[in-house]
């Protein structure tokens, strides 16, 4: 499918529309999504969502209010009532959604558990636990139950899992439980069939074997298994083989094999991209979702799409039970990680403030309360000024039409006990948007800058060096927030492309850092060095551009001078004409600043740097 195909919308506020997990005011949802003229109680057509449970007062699933009065509740085929379900767990409901887009009504709710077993192994740092040969990742944004850390977690408990599978394979932790008793003898795995050997009875669920030579098949269509199924599974671990007992059921999150499902059917999902085709497809758990010429993204932009986004879709089911997308709403990769006191909230706006900073609250935002409260029903109108909550968010850029805005995906109350000695703790990810002569501003955070920071940045000798060229880069802070101002830790640059896999709610594990180079005067080091500035740069100085960035005349007789002596080095020229045609004029000023001369290092302050790189992009 060619791009032009592709109808890309970018929605922030109208897209949001605050409410759904908020618990206040009314959805102003965009696209094939009507607004309904408030809470109208005419049901559409059958519709079927899967997702996570983000809140109660009704179930809420991919912002919708599901009312279960009514409603069959199973959980891993075992018949509960709502008080049973947490925030975390990933379901499906069965049901009908009112025209307001917002509210619905269910006639049958299936949670499924991932996996159900003993801890053989944790990692703390990488946040990775394994469980019956599968390997968990645990980040920020799982949610545990209530006394619970990860750091609380040990080999051989036996923990429940609900989870996203991501590209690579690995479940991507929603909620873990620790069980005990009954529960905790009976394991459960849960995901598509591949290597089946019908001879042995075996095949293999996410690199676990099992055995169903024991097992029955008569809850699966047609009485058959078959490699790609999704199921769901309970029984023990033998010498490493998950044997199964009972029923093999039909995962209820594969809706490629239900057969009770018609075309046509109504249907919105959650989880993480796989198997992404440009334009064309990806799969969501174990279904196919493909782009058709009215496709509607919102929250982001083609480029934004990519194996391991977390995403929304809404859309319909066709002959072959693919869904064809009307809607791809994109929950873009958590940036700021903040934990404080509650300043204020506003639950006609749906936002709220913590360390100066406003949030917006959206229908994807979860709520959870770790808090004595232990409120079931949580919600924004919760929240009271001085309250102890952690926030995790990303920032949406200023359109034409809205102002910049910082959404938050997940608002936990904790319990004021769980403060750290030092302060609160804050992770913020983003561009560097200004510095002063001891802090930089990242995603609407002013963070103070010591000398003391552990500074993971290629390009930068010191802190100093560091404010001097910060402004544009892409980093990642750690730090904690006292007496309302927050003190960077650690700075690193970010990784786009590394998983946030590495926190957990309780501990922060080390920054993914770029290593530090060593000046050096052959051009190879240099060129390498520069390129791991580059990537970080989001400055661009085209040559035509450069006069007003620095002054190519004063950079000759620098570069050309005794006191910087770089053509003793690099030759008028010679071997810097590489390095000038493939970086920006911000890049090789930010290294030349931070690094050169080699013998003085500092010697070339930053308009020394912007005038050499200026005269350098003459070439």
């Amino acid at each position: 499918m060619k791009q032009s195909a592709l109808l890309i919308s970018i929605i922030t506020c109208g897209l949001f529309a605050c409410g759904g997990g908020g618990g206040g005011g009314t959805a102003s949802n965009s696209g094939s999504i009507s607004t309904g003229g408030g809470t109208s109680t005419t049901p559409t057509a059958v519709n079927i969502t899967q997702g996570m449970v983000t809140g109660f007062g009704s179930v809420i699933v991919n912002g919708v209010h599901y009312d279960v009065k009514s409603a069959d509740i199973q959980v891993d085929g075992n018949t509960q009532v709502e008080s049973d379900l947490n925030v975390g767990q990933m379901v499906r409901i069965s049901g009908s959604v009112n025209a307001d887009g917002i509210h619905g009504t269910a006639t049958k709710l299936e949670a499924e558990t991932q996996v159900r077993g003993p801890i053989t192994s944790i990692d703390l740092t990488t946040g990775i636990i394994v469980v019956l040969g599968q390997s968990i990742l645990i980040n920020g944004d799982t949610f545990f139950e209530n006394g619970m850390t990860a750091a609380s977690l040990a080999v051989a408990d036996v923990v429940k899992v609900s989870s996203y599978t991501d590209a690579n394979g690995n479940l991507i932790a929603t909620r873990i439980e620790v069980k005990t008793g009954t529960e905790a003898k009976d394991f459960i795995l849960s995901g598509s069939v591949t290597n089946l050997d019908t001879a042995a009875m075996t095949f293999t669920l996410n690199g676990t074997s099992v055995d169903y030579s024991k097992a029955t098949l008569t809850n699966l269509p047609n009485n058959t298994i078959s490699n790609g199924l999704g199921v769901s599974v309970h029984g023990t671990l033998v010498n490493n083989i998950f044997v199964v007992s009972g029923n093999v059921r039909l995962s209820a999150l594969d809706v490629k094999h239900d057969t009770a499902l018609d075309n046509n059917t109504n249907i919105e999902a959650g989880g993480l991209v796989t198997n992404l085709v440009a334009n064309t497809s990806f799969t969501l758990n174990t279904t196919t979702v493909l782009f058709s010429a009215t496709t509607t993204l919102v929250g982001g932009t083609a480029t934004d799409l990519a194996n391991g986004v977390r995403v929304r879709v809404k859309g319909t089911l066709d002959a072959n039970k693919n869904i064809v997308a009307n809607s791809i709403v994109l929950i873009l990769q958590t940036r700021v990680d903040d934990e404080g006191l509650v300043q204020s909230t506003d639950l006609t706006n749906n936002t709220l403030t913590l360390n100066g900073v406003t949030f917006s609250i959206t229908t994807d935002t979860s709520f959870n309360d770790r808090s004595k409260a232990k409120i079931r029903l949580f919600s924004l109108k919760d929240l009271t000024t001085g309250d102890y909550i952690d926030v995790r968010g990303y920032k949406i850029a200023a359109t034409a039409t809205t102002p910049a805005q910082i959404v938050a995906t997940r608002v936990e109350r904790k319990d004021p006990s769980e403060k750290s000695k030092d302060g609160f703790r804050a992770d913020i990810s983003g561009t560097v948007e200004s510095v002063t002569v001891d802090s930089i501003v990242v995603s609407g955070h002013t963070i103070k800058v010591p000398n003391t920071v552990q500074l993971n940045v290629t390009g930068f000798a010191n802190v100093q060096a560091f404010l001097a060229g910060a402004v544009g880069l892409k980093v990642e802070v750690k730090g904690v927030v006292a007496n309302d101002v927050f003190t960077a830790s650690s700075i690193a640059l970010e990784n786009d492309n590394e998983p946030e896999h590495g926190k957990s709610s309780s501990s922060n594990s080390s920054s993914s850092t770029a290593t530090s180079s060593t000046a050096s005067s052959s051009a190879s080091t240099v060129s390498s060095s520069l390129s791991s500035v580059s990537s970080a740069a989001s400055s661009v100085m085209s040559s035509s551009s450069a006069a007003a960035f620095g002054d190519a005349v004063r950079g000759k007789t620098l570069y050309d001078g005794a006191s910087m002596n770089c053509a003793g080095c690099h030759g008028a020229t010679g071997n810097l004409i590489s390095i000038n045609k493939s970086k920006t004029a911000q890049t090789l000023a930010t290294y030349i600043t931070a690094n050169m001369p080699p013998s003085n290092i500092g010697a070339c302050n930053t308009q020394c740097g912007q005038d050499i790189a200026t005269y350098i992009k003459t070439w």
